[in-house]
């Protein structure tokens, strides 16, 4: 009798002990609930329909992104995106990133980069507008950093401003583009912004465009670049087609026309160009730093992710 009862204990021992084993599995193998994660994984990823994607979130992209035609992407204020190596975002519908054109004033950034430990320019591909034709995508309140080319505009004219654009090969590409660019700073890339393309005007001002290898490259002389803080590049501007560019009104870093000069890259620099190419004409210059061009909310860099 007594070695039966000891058999019921330890039959109940048993099954008591499996039980809790079983819950405790259960509760710790998935401590959070996919809808209430904070990153959220997108590899090979094509919209179907318009999204709108939740703040305070942190995106991972890895291969492409794909927005197609007719359809929208909203990215609000401080979602962050990290993208892994050679990712990249294809754009051919409409991209809202940041805060509307409407609203007042930026409260909250958006932040675009490498998802390396160690991030470095070219990480990944970029965010690439393929021949949208639309007049609706916009950035403005961003930081986009460590891609290959951060923006690259092919004709569609999405506005890009209040932002901060650094640490990539190129910051921003136009061409075949009637952009408007204007109030950023543009630091840090080996090409700030490249244009190219004969017959559409895109608008660079008011920007801060420094530290660049090549500030900006131009193969677009119709391109209007006025009233942009053009410092400390290594080149300020590199012309790159045999016809003449006007841009007056900007701030090179100097008074002085030779200093000027120094960093201009056009058809008077026999020894540094290998085919035809015309002049720069930067006359008049302002003589002093443009203080309302660049990104106005430095502030908000510090609470980046």
């Amino acid at each position: 009798m007594e070695s039966q009862y000891l058999k019921r204990c330890l039959l109940v021992f048993c099954f008591t002990l499996a039980v809790g084993i079983g819950c405790t599995t259960q509760e710790t193998s998935n401590p959070n609930a996919p809808e209430d994660s904070s990153e959220v994984m997108l590899e090979n990823y094509r919209l179907t329909e318009n999204e709108t994607w939740e703040s305070e979130k942190t995106y991972i992209i890895n291969n492409t992104l794909e927005v197609p035609q007719d359809i929208t992407l909203n990215i609000p204020p401080s979602t962050t995106i990290k993208f892994g190596r050679n990712a990249s975002i294809a754009v051919r519908g409409i991209l809202k990133v940041g805060t509307p054109l409407a609203q007042a004033q930026v409260t909250q950034l958006v932040h675009l980069t490498s998802d390396s430990l160690g991030p470095a320019l070219g990480d990944w591909d970029g965010i690439f507008f393929d021949h949208t034709h639309d007049l609706e995508s916009f950035i403005r309140g961003a930081v986009i950093e460590y891609a290959t080319v951060a923006l690259d505009i092919k004709t569609t004219s999405p506005t890009v401003a209040e932002c901060t654009l650094r640490f990539n090969e190129t910051a921003i590409a136009l061409d075949g583009s009637d952009a408007h660019i204007r109030h950023n700073d543009i630091l840090d890339n080996n090409i700030g912004i490249s244009t190219i393309g004969r017959q559409t005007l895109p608008r660079i001002e008011r920007n801060n465009i420094a530290k660049n290898e090549t500030g900006i490259h131009c193969e677009n002389v119709q391109s209007i670049i006025q009233h942009n803080n053009l410092n400390a590049n290594v080149f300020a501007l590199r012309l790159n087609v045999k016809f003449d560019l006007r841009i007056p009104n900007n701030w090179w870093g100097s008074s002085d026309p030779v200093e000027i000069m120094d960093t201009v890259i056009d058809g008077a620099d026999p020894g540094l160009i290998i085919k035809q190419i015309g002049t720069v004409l930067y006359e008049p210059f302002v003589e002093i730093r443009i203080a309302d061009a660049g990104f106005p909310y430095l502030i908000l860099l510090a609470g980046l992710k």
